[in-house]
């Protein structure tokens, strides 16, 4: 078996914490700035950049904002680059090699202000990665370009519908699959008053997993590829779905697909998601092998996992009732956007 071996490289100047996978899908990982504290072995305390709060966890992904009743998709970086007039001038490296598929110039048409995302079409299944909070995206990006892994991509810094303090400058990283191709359609039909200006690529149609632990386990040698650590994420739910037609994302990402979808006769799905809404696994149904599989769009939680859901709450995809658990807004929101349901 090809071993996973850390290595560094010098990319424009600057030291890169560098991650290479000789497996099937050649899969390389470098560190998104210039620091070297993660390839060193140091704690995130040493390079994260957490809110005004202070606490290293508010940095992190998971419900660690607002006493945990606030969901945080990526990770912060903090800059270490001397500073400009207090700016923030660490350069921003692509994660994996991959495509531009997206990029916003304009800082108030996003929470995540001047982001930009590529696919990596090495990857199995073709993860994305986005970059936010940028103080400029590179001129010589153009979508549709390819990229290499620590391809500069822009500068750290502080865009954002909101104010980021100078002190807090950092980069916004997640890393994660994308819900649907349809996402405009959803999105009139909120009746929100702000235009969507992203297409597929706004943050609500991206679920992102944990970008450390994605980090962390390549660098243990505990996964191979991409499809290797969605498959060790535990279940927190299972949902039974009635819906006779394939959604884009099991196109999208055949990877996670269990069995054969029938020629005919599909009549369903059994989805396993992760506590943070992931849809992790798919297995397709007929009624023959689910007779109770209710009228199309009826939805029956087969299972849960308290204890995967200890903690996470906040993320509202799964809320706990009086007769047991049941599914949250965040968690209605990511079937509206899988199944097209209204």
């Amino acid at each position: 078996m090809k071993r996973i071996a850390l290595f560094f490289a010098f990319l424009t100047g600057f030291l890169l914490s560098v991650l290479s996978l000789s497996a099937a899908d050649q899969l390389t990982l470098v560190w998104p700035t210039p620091s070297t504290a993660f390839a060193e072995g140091q704690k995130p305390a040493m390079w994260v950049q957490p809110t005004e709060s202070g606490t290293v966890e508010s940095a992190l992904f998971g419900c660690t904002r607002n006493g945990g009743n606030r969901f945080h998709e990526g990770i912060d970086i903090r800059p270490v680059l001397k500073l400009k007039k207090g700016e923030a001038t660490d350069p921003i490296y692509a994660i994996m090699p991959g495509k531009v598929v997206y990029f916003n110039k304009i800082a108030g048409n996003s929470g995540y202000g001047r982001y930009v995302v590529l696919e990596h079409e090495n990857t199995t299944p073709h993860v994305y990665s986005l970059y936010a909070h940028l103080a400029r995206v590179d001129a010589s990006l153009q979508v549709g370009q390819l990229v290499k892994e620590g391809t500069v991509l822009g500068v750290m810094g502080r865009s954002a519908l909101y104010h980021i303090p100078q002190s807090r400058s950092h980069l916004h990283l997640e890393v994660g699959l994308r819900l649907t191709d349809h996402f405009e359609d959803w999105y009139l039909r909120q009746n929100y008053e702000e235009e969507n200006f992203h297409s597929v690529y706004n943050g609500m149609n991206l679920t992102g997993f944990d970008p450390l632990d994605f980090f962390e386990s390549y660098r243990r040698g505990e996964v191979r590829s991409a499809l290797d650590y969605i498959r060790r994420l535990p279940v927190a739910y299972v949902l039974r779905i009635s819906y006779s037609q394939v959604p884009d994302y099991v196109r999208r990402y055949p990877e996670l697909l269990v069995g054969v979808i029938p020629e005919r006769d599909l009549a369903g799905w059994d989805v396993a998601f992760t506590w943070f809404g992931l849809a992790k696994r798919w297995q397709p149904l007929t009624r023959e092998q689910a007779p109770d599989l209710g009228p199309e769009g009826s939805i029956r939680m087969l299972s849960w996992s308290p204890e995967q859901m200890e903690g996470h709450y906040g993320k509202k995809t799964i809320l706990k009732g009086k007769n047991g658990p049941k599914l949250g807004p965040v968690g209605i929101q990511i079937l509206q956007l899988l199944f097209g349901f209204k």
